[in-house]
């Protein structure tokens, strides 16, 4: 299965079985209360968030991925709203891209049928404008950039266009966490890219990282995209291949570097918590319990949607409140 899954139409799930909260791995106590507004159709509340993050990259990065999730349900609302407003334009293209992709579904392209891709298509290929105008509108933010490698990669572009994208992005912020994230997505095997490239992609953003910096965590991502990859026979790796795979002593030599690298000067960012998932995740399922101990205490009961913990099971809430068991984590 790809990590692109079907995507839930609640941004953030309460995963009751195991006290979880299931896409919730970020700080922003603002988009906590707007979240469950917005996914009602009360729309504007979303965009006062969005509007008051411009000028800060990691926020409004974070807002318009979340805040798309759910109104992914309310786009001709959100395009009533993005008729005359351009903070609505970026959060309308977004959203329309996880509208599109909950239509396609995880599965790999091989799953996918024909009449179902046509409907993907339709509707992403509707996202690009308004994209293309909130970047007009606002030269000077790399978030609608951000969406559209996301935009592009559902369209099948080549590596031309998405460097390209990847270009406009990082001349205007070099180290936004959901860019690097979309990236690293791009350069995947399964995407056309390699495990080499994605790798090599990964450490190069760690080695210059601002201290503090979550994107420090990219070659743990980058090593679960790639254990997940390599075990062909199983939609997802088996916990024999998680353990032999991140028990590597390469690996875990690589992986604690980089986790030192990032805790040595620790500073506020609100993607902070995926950052001690990566690493607290690759760290327990490689046996360093007592780094894992203390990464997936900070991390608490908000876990992300996706990596890592959806690498290990198809119930990732309750695969990760067993690991906190494990780890004598409450």
């Amino acid at each position: 299965m790809s990590l692109i899954r079907v995507i839930s139409m609640a941004a953030d799930l309460l995963d009751k079985t195991s006290g979880m909260r299931i896409g919730a791995a970020w700080h922003d106590p603002a988009l906590d209360q707007a979240l469950p507004r917005v996914k009602a159709g009360r729309l504007p509340s979303g965009l006062e968030l969005i509007k008051q993050a411009r000028g800060d990259n990691e926020l409004r990065a974070l807002r318009v991925d979340l805040l798309a999730t759910a109104a992914a349900g309310h786009t001709g609302a959100l395009s009533r709203l993005a008729q005359d407003d351009a903070d609505a334009l970026l959060w309308l293209g977004a959203a329309r891209i996880k509208q599109a992709w909950a239509i396609r579904g995880g599965s790999y392209a091989k799953y996918v049928g024909a009449k179902r891709f046509l409907s993907f298509w339709d509707v992403l290929a509707q996202a690009e404008e308004p994209l293309r105008q909130a970047a007009k509108e606002f030269p000077d933010d790399p978030v609608p950039w951000d969406r559209l490698q996301w935009h592009a990669l559902g369209m099948q572009a080549g590596r031309d266009e998405l460097d390209g994208i990847w270009a406009e992005l990082t001349a205007r912020d070099p180290h936004l966490y959901a860019g690097h994230y979309s990236r690293a997505q791009t350069l995947c095997a399964k995407w056309g890219g390699s495990h080499q490239e994605v790798l090599d992609f990964a450490r190069d953003s760690a080695a210059v990282a601002p201290p503090g910096d979550p994107i420090s965590a990219m070659p743990a991502l980058a090593h679960f995209e790639i254990a997940w990859s390599e075990d062909h026979d199983s939609e997802r790796p088996t916990q024999e291949v998680l353990e032999s795979y991140f028990g590597d002593s390469v690996v875990s030599a690589e992986l604690s570097r980089a986790a030192d690298a990032w805790r040595g000067r620790p500073r506020p960012h609100p993607r902070s918590p995926d950052a001690a998932h990566l690493f607290g995740a690759a760290f327990y399922f490689g046996g360093h319990l007592r780094r894992a101990q203390g990464l997936l205490a900070e991390a608490g009961k908000r876990m992300p949607e996706i990596l890592p913990w959806a690498a290990a099971s198809l119930t990732p809430g309750r695969r990760y409140a067993r690991a906190r068991r494990d780890l004598g984590l409450t």
